[in-house]
């Protein structure tokens, strides 16, 4: 499809003062018909860290949030219960308690658990949800036993909806964290451990005379494959590598999975090195997720799609100011609709009950000296505007729009999978201004709150959208939006918001709305660090 340039787009700014110093006008034209990707009313989830599922079971303000979110999409997200302490998690059918961390959560060194642990998955999350479950893959020896273990005991508990088994958590670091042996762990490696164990869960006969048993999500591999100089390990690991070693069985394996993190606190060159300003880019994010292209078409190839399993702003649990404010909101939509379009079928965001990047906390807790409440994080409102997009499952086809495509801007379109018509557009102002209100939040360290304030009035920019809507026909207005990019509170969706403790969900729709102009022009105006979803 060839796309048509109305007006050229406001060039990326040299910088950000002189992108905040002006006013912009934007003309954008939506293409009609084009190559899109399907959307899978599932493509934003969750990863659950299993030393903290406890906690979030333990709480009702994680099931609230996901039931909003089901309640609008028609169907719930979708959990993965992974991370890195799947590979010290060890099952013990005689202990009497759910489930004994040692020597303590800050310090893992066993996750020992019982079929007690498995338990709340059956009855916290919304009804219909589907589990991905992260088996301990870590040694050849105590793992495999406990890996069946773990298998048949969560298969016998969560039944049809246990969808997907995963054999480790990030495989391609487990020389350095001293799993696999230097020089002996590649994907000539891989292959057979991984069919040796997979072939002892399959033939087991509770596997076997299960209804609807998991099939596995492979690869499960964090370095990035474009950016050698962030690799952990080095080795062959990738899925092009992976399918082409052989690991191909589309009536074994449901999806390729692979990890990303923009940004990491796990050490001090990186931490100096983060960014509200590099999170916010969205050129940035395009160089980070693209690198994935050659990965979603191997796994194409190979009969099952690639799926983002695990990511978040920074690794290692975050930056309070960074991945708990308003920009990581705007970032998380532009990742989401970003990945649809380069044909990652799902996203799944990391939680932790304590972690700085999560988007909802479980339970009150101290950090860094602080007493901090359970509650809801600006960050979580990208879920919801996702799910506003993603209504009542409607079966959609995405494109990203050219003409929308700088640092500081991006705009995603939606069709109708079946005629092909235009359906909803998606725009977002990924500029940084930073306000001087909503800079608390009771979950979030104090101590990260912005003392930063952006002079003058919030720029924004005028959009002058060129579609194939009627004239005259009226749209629906809906905007994401937060008094900065600073904010940690104060944070809306189409005029409702989410309690800060309880997650209770109040306010009332704005009710904007608009009409389509000549020629199909819709002119809408974007504030400086805002999204809007505009639909018949």
């Amino acid at each position: 499809m060839r796309f048509w340039l109305v007006v050229s787009v406001l060039a990326n700014c040299a910088s950000l003062a002189i992108c905040q110093s002006a006013n912009a006008s934007t003309s954008v034209t939506v293409p009609s018909k084009p190559a899109a990707r399907p959307v899978s009313p599932n493509l934003y989830g969750y990863s659950i860290e299993p030393v903290w599922l406890p906690d979030y079971v333990s709480s009702n303000v994680m099931s609230k949030l996901l039931s909003y979110i089901t309640d609008t999409i028609g169907v719930p997200p979708e959990i993965r219960v992974g991370g890195s302490t799947s590979d010290y998690t060890y099952f013990h059918p005689e202990q009497s308690a759910a489930y004994q961390i040692l020597p303590n959560r800050t310090t893992v060194k066993a996750l020992n658990i019982s079929a007690g642990y498995y338990q709340p998955l059956s009855t916290y999350f919304p009804s219909n949800t589907k589990f991905t479950y992260t088996l301990n893959f870590r040694s050849l020896d105590t793992s495999i036993s406990t890996s069946l273990l773990e298998a048949q005991s969560i298969i016998s508990i969560l039944g049809p909806s246990l969808t997907l088994f995963e054999l480790g958590n990030e495989l391609d670091h487990f020389v350095g964290d001293g799993y696999r042996p230097s020089g002996r762990w590649n994907v000539s490696d891989l292959v057979p451990q991984w069919r040796n164990l997979t072939a002892q869960i399959t033939s087991s006969s509770w596997y076997l005379n299960a209804t609807s048993p998991p099939k596995f999500q492979a690869a499960v591999f964090a370095d990035p494959p474009g950016l050698t100089d962030q690799q952990v390990d080095t080795d062959d690991m990738s899925v092009p590598n992976l399918t082409a070693a052989g690991l191909v069985d589309p009536a074994l394996i449901s999806a390729y999975c692979v990890h990303l993190y923009p940004q990491s606190t796990c050490d001090a060159p990186r931490r100096a090195r983060l960014s509200l300003n590099l999170l916010s880019d969205h050129s940035v994010l395009y160089t980070n997720v693209s690198q994935y292209i050659p990965s979603v078409a191997a796994a194409e190839a190979a009969g099952a799609p690639l799926v983002m399993g695990e990511t978040n702003s920074a690794s290692c649990s975050g930056r309070s100011g960074i991945s708990d404010v308003f920009t990581a909101a705007l970032w998380a939509v532009d990742y989401v609709f970003m990945s649809a379009s380069l044909g990652i079928q799902k996203v799944f965001f990391h939680l932790g009950s304590s972690s700085e990047y999560s988007a909802f906390i479980p339970l009150p807790y101290t950090y860094q000296g602080q007493s901090l409440t359970a509650g809801v994080r600006a960050n979580f409102y990208s879920h919801y505007f996702t799910a506003l997009v993603l209504e009542s499952g409607a079966n959609l086809t995405i494109t990203a729009l050219s003409d929308a495509n700088a640092s500081d801007f991006s705009g995603y379109a939606f069709y109708d999978a079946q005629t092909a018509a235009l359906t909803k557009l998606v725009f977002l102002d990924m500029g940084v201004w930073n306000g001087s209100t909503g800079l608390s939040n009771p979950s979030t360290l104090s101590t990260t709150d912005s003392t930063f304030r952006s002079e003058g009035q919030r720029p924004s920019r005028q959009l002058s959208v060129q579609t194939e809507w009627a004239v005259g026909t009226e749209l629906r207005v809906l905007r994401l939006q937060a008094p900065g990019s600073n904010a940690k509170s104060g944070v809306v969706v189409d005029g409702v918001g989410f309690d800060l403790v309880t997650g209770e969900r109040g306010g009332e729709s704005a009710n904007e709305t608009t009409l389509v102009g000549s020629g199909g022009v819709v002119e809408v105006r974007l504030e400086r660090g805002e999204g809007v979803l505009i639909e018949p």
